[in-house]
């Protein structure tokens, strides 16, 4: 009795291990399943994205006066000479410059630089693109007002002549190169289509589709029902119209400042040291918080040379007691 126990026992004990083997197999399917199902959901996003635009005027980099379109045709065209975010130059389509004397510069383009229909980009093209530069109402022209001729050395070697004199005018040659034969590029990504509503930009791996809105309200409503992946926007209330829910943001920081400016007429401002008492009293970081909702950046360093710019992320305190001591310093009376 004992035994034919110990046999049911037994049996028990190897279908319970089978029905647990077999559910662990199942588990552990359908989590690789679901993993793959994720991975190609993922590849979906990172392949295909589609960008929302209002007020599309032209592709061609150099007349577009669209900050969207600006942003985008980085990705087609290479500058001459490119421009980090930190304000770095590095190689564009150039492959080094020299500064010859004060009014000349010697450029040598890279020799690897090829065009989407496989042609070569020469100086040729540079020469081309500074003169399109100057014959059009380009907002690249400030640029190249300072030039007064090119000569072409070689397919990859010009030289830049100014009219005057000009500090860091390696910075000036960050403008797109643009083909001389047909509407083509030398960025990762290439024009495939374009119509009324969306233009098709691809790489080797990648797609971007610029999707094109009449009106600003009818691309917030698409990018709430998820028919838009990302936008650009400069205006600061935008939550109002998408929420706060469901969406990642990226600041970028441009060189767009508000300043004061100050009434010189006034015997009181032209004072050196009024002025410095001023600024001090100014709270930069209120102003931010109560009028705009914090979304700009307060700069904390002197955004122009000479200027009286203090920082403002010390106490309220210390900058009037600044303020009182530099005016009382000077025979100044102030009054709070």
């Amino acid at each position: 009795m004992r035994e034919n126990n110990f046999k049911t026992i037994f049996f028990i004990i190897v279908i319970m291990l089978i029905f647990i083997s077999i559910y662990i197999i199942i588990k552990n399917n359908k989590i690789i399943a679901i993993e793959e199902i994720k991975k190609n959901k993922e590849t979906i996003l990172v392949n295909i994205i589609n960008v929302g635009i209002t007020q599309f005027d032209t592709l061609n980099p150099l007349l577009s006066k669209n900050q969207d379109i600006q942003y985008i045709t980085k990705l087609i065209y290479k500058p001459l000479i490119d421009i980090t975010q930190d304000f770095r130059l590095q190689k564009g389509i150039a492959e080094e410059w020299n500064k010859l004397d004060n009014k000349t510069y010697l450029i040598k383009l890279q020799e690897n630089v090829l065009w989407d229909n496989g042609k070569k980009c020469t100086s040729q093209d540079i020469k081309y693109t500074i003169d399109f530069i100057n014959q059009n109402q380009s907002i690249f022209k400030e640029n190249v007002k300072n030039i007064k001729n090119i000569e072409i050395v070689n397919d990859y070697l010009i030289k830049i002549f100014l009219i005057e004199p000009e500090d860091f005018f390696e910075y000036m040659l960050c403008f797109p190169i643009i083909c001389k034969e047909e509407n083509v590029g030398t960025g990762n990504y290439k024009i495939e289509s374009v119509d009324n509503n969306k233009i098709e930009l691809k790489s080797n791996t990648n797609e971007i589709n610029l999707i094109i809105y009449n009106s600003i309200t009818k691309l917030y409503n698409a990018f709430s029902k998820g028919e838009v992946d990302f936008f650009i926007t400069n205006n600061i209330n935008y939550l109002k119209y998408i929420g706060r829910v469901g969406h990642n943001k990226n600041t970028i920081t441009g060189r767009n400042f508000d300043y004061l400016k100050y009434n010189l007429k006034n015997k009181v401002l032209k004072n050196k040291e009024v002025i410095q008492a001023i600024e001090l009293l100014i709270n930069k970081n209120e102003i931010n918080h109560k009028i705009f909702n914090n979304m700009y950046y307060t700069a904390e360093f002197p955004l122009q040379y000479g200027s009286y710019l203090y920082n403002n992320n010390i106490k309220c305190q210390n900058n009037i007691n600044k303020a009182q001591k530099i005016l009382e310093d000077t025979g100044w009376i102030y009054n709070r």
